[in-house]
């Protein structure tokens, strides 16, 4: 329909009119531009949102982690410490005392490693699309944060758990993982008060070979330091956690309290 009437303005050497023509033409092909653009702009906006909004649940999760870990790790260095003070110093109290002693040096060799949610943030990563997080300096904080959490002294399987477990009696063992030991309701690890199915002899017998091994005593120690040092590790990626939580939920338009629960 243009073309036509351009045409018929060349015949009629109306350049006025031709010139008003291809104004009309060079503004629809401005603005159809412009709508692709915008449409492109939103779809990007509206991706970045969904990323940011898939981070921030991630992030959340590990603050929930990073708390279980701690709270667990308390407590197998409460064992660890029983037991070290009964090979130290001989300490034991109550009744069972030998088997709580026993129980003690075998949860001291209980685990629970960190590995923490990073699927949005690998997804985004693969995408190739960190682009559609706007805030430079939130990305380099990602990247950092899971860096950092990949460190080893979160995953590590301590030397003292195989050797104490070679000399406890396998049945003693079963025994601990059926009756002492379980899952808790959110999938959590948890330790449970039980009675001895052994004699107070011989779990004194146990006990004793156990505390007189200068090595293992020294794996324990070992161990009991190094999650000290996880400890105040995970306390600090709990902070940056939630930082970066909050700025993500920022950038995505919400406020923490606006999260879905």
């Amino acid at each position: 329909m243009i073309l036509s009437r351009v045409i018929e303005h060349l015949k009629q050497q109306h350049w006025s009119g031709v010139f008003v023509e291809l104004v009309i033409v060079i503004l629809g092909v401005f603005v159809g531009l412009q709508a692709d653009n915008w449409n492109a702009a939103r779809e990007d906006a509206a991706r970045g949102r969904q990323y940011l909004l898939r981070i921030a649940d991630n992030l959340q999760s590990d603050l929930d982690l990073y708390r279980d870990r701690l709270a667990f790790w308390n407590k197998v260095t409460a064992y660890g410490k029983t037991g070290l003070a009964y090979a130290n110093n001989g300490e034991s109290s109550g009744d069972n005392a030998q088997w709580k002693v026993l129980l003690a040096f075998f949860q001291a060799s209980q685990t629970a490693e960190i590995w923490v949610d990073r699927t949005a943030y690998e997804e985004l990563k693969s995408s190739g699309e960190f682009r559609l997080i706007h805030d430079v300096k939130l990305r380099r904080a990602l990247a950092k944060y899971y860096i950092d959490t990949a460190n080893p002294t979160l995953t590590v399987r301590p030397a003292y758990r195989e050797n104490v477990r070679a000399l406890i009696p396998y049945h003693i063992q079963h025994y601990i993982w059926q009756n002492c030991y379980g899952p808790g309701p959110n999938g959590d690890q948890v330790f449970v008060d039980c009675l001895s199915p052994i004699s107070n002899q011989e779990a004194a017998s146990i006990v004793t070979r156990i505390a007189a091994d200068e090595r293992l005593m020294g794996e324990l120690t070992y161990w009991l330091s190094s999650l000290d040092v996880a400890s105040l590790i995970v306390k600090f990626q709990a902070g940056v956690a939630s930082d970066l939580r909050d700025r993500a939920l920022a950038e995505a338009g919400l406020h923490k309290e606006q999260a879905a629960p």
